[in-house]
């Protein structure tokens, strides 16, 4: 058992490991918990949950789950963001013939186990990776399974807002072949309840894209992926029985019977189909800053109004009543006044007296917002009236207007500014634009990007020099020569760092 100091470990409440605490591993046992919400702000990744299946322990046996752990890792996933329970000890087959019940014996020891990650990540999402019989588990813990076995109950809270992607390799998510006993008849109650979810849409995926969101405070789509092991001996018993509808569904031919239920949990192959839907719902809630005043100009005093998201977030601001001048190359701001401080959601910033104010808000986790308020004075407004639509060849001058005040332009944001209302453009840029008044008052700053066209490099030779110049090879020089004659010229034109046959060639 390996994990860090201050993670509850929970106690395994049934089958082959019951009365002992849950083995496996997760996160990195050398650092404490301040480190590990760290990598998790600072990789900007989901943390993730492996749930190995039947017979199995996360670390040990042939259907361990270290591989997978792996190549997470080589796909920059911090090991504090990797964490795997071992809920059957050291792996033994939780399979009793006459009524077998292996998701009632384990769900709670897996259920608390994910919810102690969240707590000591510090994260309200995970994503989970779940092989075999974990895909199972996973599932009747998002709808609320009950430890009880007899009758099979579904009355916990469920946990469908707490997963962000969930992958499921080689589950039996309808249940196995007509033999079959206890939890995994394919008509038993548990394999029928289990998809049986009417919340999100309802169907076999529940809060699946396209469906309601999760409920609050993080309201979200979850993206549902089954991996098949066709011939495994979970499919050769049901076929298809790991499909999910409206799930990715994606069918691998990695082996029968034992081979391919390994294999698909190691497979690159695999790995690279589902990683990329990974992090769907990144773990750190998105924060937003919405300020109930655009731009503009107003009267004395102004009353501006905050909202952030997450509404417990406090928002920083920075107010400055300024003027600006050009000097030596540069636009020279000039405060007179400064307003500094923070605010809570739904609180008011009063802003006076007359002038032109900048205002910055900012916050973690957000972009910084800014607004620039005139009052008491009229704006100084710019437009670029030079249009952008199409490429352009050659040279371009772009000419910029204002309503009042000299005109400067820069090409790049470490460039020195230069008077004037034109600006000529040789390759592509986006130039910035600002005027200012005599009286110090100026507009923002106005900028528009502009695309330089393309020039194609083409030559006209017989297929020889083309030949000669390495232009094409002796298979090019066959084949061309064959189109055009050998003797006759064509013209060919460099795209991309190749040489092919201008489009009005013949």
């Amino acid at each position: 058992m390996a994990f860090p100091a201050g993670f509850e470990v929970p106690q395994d409440q049934g089958g082959p490991g019951k009365g002992n605490p849950v083995g496996g591993f997760g996160g990195n046992p050398q650092e404490n918990q301040d480190e590990h919400k760290t990598a998790v702000q600072s990789s900007g990744k989901a943390p993730v949950i492996l749930l190995h299946g039947n017979a199995a322990a996360a670390d040990s046996t042939e259907f361990n789950l270290l591989p997978l752990k792996t190549m997470l890792i080589k796909a920059g996933y911090p090991e504090e963001l990797i964490w795997a329970p071992n809920y059957l000890g050291t792996g033994t087959l939780d399979n009793d013939l006459l009524n077998p019940t292996p998701h009632t014996n384990n769900v709670n020891e897996v259920r608390e186990f994910i919810d102690n990650v969240r707590e000591y990540l510090d994260v309200e999402v995970v994503d989970i990776i779940a092989h075999s019989l974990g895909c199972t588990i996973a599932y009747a813990i998002f709808r609320g399974l009950n430890k009880q076995a007899t009758p099979v109950v579904f009355d916990q809270p469920k946990k469908w807002g707490e997963v962000g992607t969930f992958v499921a390799l080689a589950g039996a998510f309808h249940g196995f072949g007509p033999t079959a006993r206890g939890e995994w008849q394919p008509n038993g109650e548990f394999i029928k309840g289990l998809r049986a979810e009417t919340d999100g849409g309802g169907g076999e995926t529940p809060f699946a894209k396209g469906k309601p969101q999760t409920p609050p405070p993080d309201t979200h789509n979850v993206t549902f992926y089954c991996g098949i092991a066709r011939g495994d001996f979970v499919d050769n018993q049901h076929q298809d029985t790991g499909k999910l509808a409206g799930a990715i569904n994606e069918v691998f031919k990695l082996g029968g019977h034992l081979g391919g239920h390994v294999q698909i949990k190691e497979s690159q192959t695999v790995f690279d189909k589902f990683s990329p839907l990974l992090n769907s719902v990144p773990p750190v809630r998105p924060v937003a800053i919405v300020i109930d005043k655009d731009s503009g100009s107003f009267d004395s005093p102004l009353k501006v109004t905050l909202h952030v998201q997450p509404s417990d977030r406090s928002v920083n601001f920075v107010a400055n009543r300024v003027t600006k001048e050009f000097s030596n190359g540069f636009i020279v701001t000039s405060s007179a006044d400064k307003l500094e401080g923070h605010l809570d959601n739904g609180q008011t910033l009063t802003i006076s007296p007359d002038g032109m104010w900048e205002v910055v808000f900012s916050t973690d986790g957000a972009d910084d917002i800014k607004r620039t308020f005139w009052l008491g004075v009229e704006p100084v407004e710019v437009d670029i009236v030079t249009s952008n639509a199409v490429p352009f060849e050659g040279t371009l001058d772009v000419m910029a207007t204002t309503t009042r005040g000299k005109l400067f332009h820069a090409l790049k944001d470490d460039d020195m500014w230069i008077e004037g209302p034109v600006v000529t453009l040789t390759s592509d840029a986006a130039p910035r634009f600002i005027a200012i008044d005599s009286d110090g008052i100026a507009s923002e700053i106005v900028s528009k990007a502009f695309k330089k066209a393309v020039i194609p490099n083409c030559v006209t030779a017989t297929a020889v020099e083309h030949l000669v110049h390495q232009r094409i090879d002796t298979l090019g020089f066959l084949a061309f020569g064959q189109q055009f004659g050998f003797t006759t010229p064509f013209t060919l034109c460099s795209v991309n760092g190749r040489w092919v046959p201008q489009l009005t060639d013949r």
